[in-house]
């Protein structure tokens, strides 16, 4: 395996250079294992399809936070973080130019000699969940091994901060899988050369992606043939146990309610050190309430476009923020409940 390292003049070039390939962050989404796209979403915005996904605060947080977290793991561990891999720059492999990974940072870790065999890769994450670094998200993972594997590196180490118990620090380190790495490219490379270059979608693999591909239905039938039936079957099977969880899960809701009384959180001090942690809330809140019925009745056209089986409401606020503010009120005294992951 072997790379070529390009560093472009800015951001807006580097973000050209990502554009004629596959990059790190696309890997999870590509194997099926990100939260945040599918494959098909992510093909609609490799051809121009959709627009790219605005960063958000989070994005821009994590990007800022960088540094900080690379300054953390490099006194945790005793490790040397090469200055010269911050910034935007691409590893690209030379027998396939569609595979191109941006590391973090590379470092290499304690009395190690500062040469190319003993280089390392560094990703870093911000995160607001808890993080269990012996049951890492599967998309952390791909993309980890797909630099690795692109650069030729057989160490990585994630390192991250999170808010969850309360803000801190973690890190652990992955060893390249050739095995792992096959599968990965090889979903990859099926993505690039018959997906994107034959312009192929994807399957769907959420009611997102269904959304998208199919916006209306038709007054028609589709036959159905024996393996549907057998999943309508198991559909109805776990709608049941679905229903028996809800009740289950709202009578312990009501019992954790019924214990805090008028209190806002509910708190678990450590007898041992002291530290308080909040483990549940029940927090006044003023409740944005869509009137349907008025919408429906003033505007049957405008809500017929929201209809599928149900009205789309997140859709409606997203696209047409001024008419859903319009048919809306807002409702006071009402209390949002949450159970913080413990």
């Amino acid at each position: 395996m072997s790379c070529t390292i390009i560093r472009p003049k800015d951001r807006a070039e580097w973000l050209e250079e990502r554009k004629k390939g596959l990059g790190s962050s696309d890997a999870g989404t590509i194997l099926g294992a990100s939260p945040f796209s599918s494959p098909l979403r992510l093909w609609r915005q490799k051809l121009g399809l959709d627009p790219p996904v605005p960063e958000t605060d989070a994005m821009r947080n994590g990007h800022y936070l960088e540094a900080a977290v690379a300054e953390w793991f490099a006194n945790e561990t005793a490790s040397r973080v090469d200055p010269d891999s911050a910034g935007d720059w691409l590893a690209v492999d030379d027998e396939r130019p569609y595979l191109r990974v941006s590391p973090d940072r590379i470092f290499w870790p304690e009395g190690a000699e500062r040469d190319d065999a003993n280089r390392c890769i560094l990703e870093i994450k911000s995160t607001s969940k808890i993080v269990d670094p012996g049951n890492l998200p599967l998309y952390w993972i791909c993309q980890v091994q797909y630099q690795m594997g692109v650069m030729g590196i057989d160490m990585a180490a994630i390192a991250w901060v999170t808010g969850q118990p309360r803000l801190s620090m973690g890190h652990t380190w992955v060893r390249f899988n050739p095995a792992f790495y096959k599968t990965l490219t090889d979903a990859l490379d099926r993505f690039w050369n018959v997906n994107i270059l034959q312009r192929v979608p994807p399957e769907a693999v959420d009611e997102e992606d269904i959304r998208i591909l199919f916006p209306r239905s038709e007054a028609r039938h589709e036959a159905a043939t024996v393996k549907d039936v057998e999943t309508c079957k198991l559909y109805n099977e776990l709608e049941r146990e679905m229903d028996d969880l809800g009740k289950r899960l709202e009578s312990v809701g009501t019992e954790i309610k019924a214990r805090m009384r008028d209190a806002e959180t509910l708190v678990w001090i450590d007898p041992d050190t002291g530290e308080m942690t909040t483990i549940a809330r029940f927090k006044s809140v003023n409740e944005t309430v869509l009137d349907e019925d008025r919408l429906r009745d003033e505007e049957p056209e405008e809500y017929a476009k929201y209809m599928r089986r149900y009205f789309d409401k997140k859709l409606f606020k997203e696209e047409d923020k001024d008419r859903f503010k319009r048919y809306s009120t807002t409702r006071k005294g009402a209390r949002r409940f949450s159970v913080q992951a413990i």
